[in-house]
């Protein structure tokens, strides 16, 4: 009986939200998530609050900035690079290459791990509220 119930656990456990959520998602699962879509985002690290619209293509993004020193733009981002392990890059208003991997927290909102420079390896932006319309 005890073995039973410890095999209950574990499937319980194998298929909660949890386990999902220490996995990147992979370039396919980002692709079907965030192309052609607009969505709510917010920089853990400095606070600023922003939307943000991934062309249908994935080769731009549309950023506008809500709260923050930048709150009111609207910057057009190039998507540089989306790698099979789900890691994208984008050019900066520099011409820098910035990277992130995304993961699923299984709750309808996606963690951002930069990585690159000061912040790699940090959770930096929390996404959430992806649309299909494209209208910010």
């Amino acid at each position: 009986m005890k073995q039973l119930i410890a095999y209950a656990v574990l499937i319980c456990l194998a298929a909660s939200p949890i386990t999902y959520a220490s996995d990147y998602m992979n370039q396919e699962q980002r692709e079907a998530t965030f192309c052609g879509k607009t969505f709510n985002g917010k920089n853990e690290i400095s606070g600023w609050t922003y939307k943000v619209h991934v062309d249908a293509s994935c080769k731009n993004k549309t950023i506008q900035y809500e709260t923050g020193k930048k709150a009111g733009k609207t910057f057009d981002r190039q998507i540089t690079k989306i790698y099979p392990n789900g890691e994208w890059c984008r050019l900066t208003n520099r011409g820098k290459q910035r990277c992130n991997k995304i993961k699923d927290m299984g709750d309808g909102t996606y963690q951002g791990m930069s990585t690159f420079g000061k912040w790699k390896g940090k959770h930096y932006v929390t996404l959430t509220s992806i649309a299909d319309d494209g209208q910010f």
